[in-house]
């Protein structure tokens, strides 16, 4: 392994963290900035919904600069919006700030990947791209839970300046990585190339459902497991280890799945089992049955979302990088929108409705799956019939 590659993964792991580390300082957020749970957690919908609108057009704003530079670039503004948000004295600069993070971090993960792939030897390219994989399921498993207690023993300010303290780390390292070659240029055309097929868009609505489930129970995690197992705050970051090092195990052993049954069949199973689980976190009675139920949801979760993504870049050959920004993008814009919501019924209904209300949204996604994997695979066996019989005809 390259050296040099720790550095990207601290920068990796940082934003990985970032965006989930609210997950579990919602309450002290709250009441540092005197306002609501709902208010304090419409930061992550801030954040999400920016990176779903700047990350598709990122590339090409930026095309003509090295990756490196990119990078560097998103780092700063990743470490100066961190740092805001932790110091932020109210509401508007707190989602002022998450607006500044969400476009760093749409920024720095695609050029950690080209960059971990440019400075690999040849061969090893799948190898990098793993680690910084990696570091996303570790920043779950390590980095939400040791910012929900950094948040406890120092506020959460203390959470976000240690991010920051992590892209810094990561911005020192990248002096030590040579200059990689420029992106390709891409016209606003060939960006949105994959929007201009159905099957494409169909599957990003799933996606999108997907995030809106996710993303509404992860964002008022802390206020709904406390609400229904009486979870204390020491024991909400106990559970999101636990949700993280599923989420690892599912990572490691779920391409298996996909290979042998396609990503269809295990995304369809996974919305299934996440649907039936998700209301269950409203009825968990104990610390047990909670850690049950984030056992089975994170193993569904952490299945379906690769599966999807492989159907995704299957689908748009040509250039499945564009199709896998894209796809992250409607991720991002369903988080916001789950979070949105989920804010809502926590002021209107109280937390025990957001898993039921969420559960709806996976409920639907299972529908629109079957349907287009369904009408596929009736089109791919058309096209086979028709092959046989052109073949079969005399020449």
């Amino acid at each position: 392994m390259n050296w040099r590659l720790i550095f990207v993964l601290f920068a990796v792991f940082a934003v990985g963290t970032n965006a989930l580390i609210m997950a579990g300082i919602v309450p002290a957020i709250a009441k540092g900035l005197n306002t609501s749970e709902a208010i304090a957690g419409l930061g992550l919908t801030v954040f999400a919904l920016t990176y779903a609108v700047v990350g598709p057009m990122l590339p090409i704003i930026l095309s003509r600069f090295g990756r490196r530079t990119i990078m560097a670039g998103g780092l700063i503004l990743f470490i100066g919006g961190t740092i805001m948000s932790g110091l932020a004295p109210d509401v508007a600069t707190f989602m002022l700030s998450r607006v500044i993070v969400g476009v760093a971090a749409a920024a720095i993960p695609p050029q950690a990947a080209a960059i971990a792939i440019a400075i690999s030897p040849p061969g090893r390219e799948g190898r990098a791209l793993g680690l910084l994989s990696a570091g996303i399921l570790l920043s779950i498993a390590m980095g939400v839970p040791l910012g929900s207690l950094l948040g406890i023993w120092l506020g959460y300010s203390g959470a976000f300046l240690f991010l920051a303290s992590l892209g810094i780390v990561g911005l020192i390292g990248l002096f030590f990585i040579p200059p990689t070659p420029k992106p390709a240029k891409a016209t606003i055309a060939e960006q949105f190339a994959p929007f201009r097929r159905p099957a494409v868009l169909v599957l990003g609505l799933c996606a999108f459902l997907f995030a809106w489930c996710q993303y509404s129970i992860t964002t008022f995690f802390a206020p709904l497991v406390k609400d229904s197992a009486g979870i204390s705050d020491v024991e909400v970051p106990i559970l999101l280890v636990i949700y993280g090092l599923t989420g690892v195990v599912a990572a490691l052993f779920g391409g298996r799945l996909i290979d042998r049954f396609s990503g269809y069949a295990v995304a369809i199973g996974g919305f299934i089992a996440i649907t039936i689980t998700t209301p269950l976190f409203s009825v968990a009675s104990s610390f047990l049955i909670a850690a049950i139920v984030v056992v089975v949801w994170s193993l569904a979760q952490n299945v379906t979302f690769p599966a999807a993504q492989v159907e995704m870049g299957r689908l748009h050959p040509a250039n499945p990088a564009t199709a896998f920004a894209l796809f992250a993008a409607l991720v991002q814009a369903g988080g916001a929108v789950g979070a949105a919501v989920s804010a809502g019924v926590l002021e209107a209904l109280g937390a025990r409705w957001i898993a039921p209300v969420a559960a709806v949204a996976t409920l639907i996604g299972t529908v629109v799956l079957y349907a287009l994997a369904h009408r596929l695979r009736r089109q791919a066996g058309a096209r086979n019939i028709l092959v046989e019989e052109t073949a079969d005809k005399p020449s």
